[in-house]
């Protein structure tokens, strides 16, 4: 009597496998953007309430490099030629309305060490302090990884891809 499996056993076994890895690698992929999300949102936090307290003290928006925070930066040339760009390992960060008194927003581009290449999960994660004290925290982009990282908050007819959170 011979042992050992069928090709035909070996086969169904594969044919499972495929399926159960087609099913849980997009579930893994957004449960690992939905972790990344989570720096960013800590920082944009730090970041908010440092800005406010910038605020209070000249009445006008810091920029990133004058808040009381440390902020992951990465600068490169020298001299009149010197840029410094602010972001994390996934992340671009930016700010729009420093020096001024209107609205100050702060927004986290998702980009792998900082470049965003092809392949790149397209969203943003952006928060915007106005003068009342009030903010507003968003995700715009990809549509599945927004509800994720959101946990589907304000997400009912959504037609812009704009989320609060």
């Amino acid at each position: 009597m011979n042992k050992g499996f069928t090709l035909i056993e070996l086969l169904v076994v594969v044919l499972i496998i495929g399926i159960l890895s087609a099913i849980a690698l997009p579930q893994y992929t957004t449960a690992v953007e939905k972790a990344r999300s989570a720096e960013a949102i800590s920082l944009m936090g730090s970041m908010r309430y440092a800005a406010e307290r910038g605020y209070l003290q000249s009445s006008k928006w810091p920029a990133i490099d004058e808040m009381d925070i440390e902020i992951p930066s990465v600068s490169s040339g020298t001299g009149s030629t010197a840029t410094t760009s602010y972001r994390t390992k996934n992340f671009n960060i930016s700010v729009t309305g420093a020096g001024g008194t209107g609205d100050y927003v702060i927004t986290f581009t998702r980009a792998n060490d900082g470049t965003a290449v092809e392949g790149d999960s397209a969203y943003s994660l952006k928060t915007t302090v106005k003068t009342d004290g009030t903010a507003v925290r968003e995700c715009t982009g990809s549509t599945t990884l927004c509800k994720a990282i959101t946990s589907g908050k304000s997400y009912s007819g959504c037609t812009s891809c704009s989320a609060g959170f």
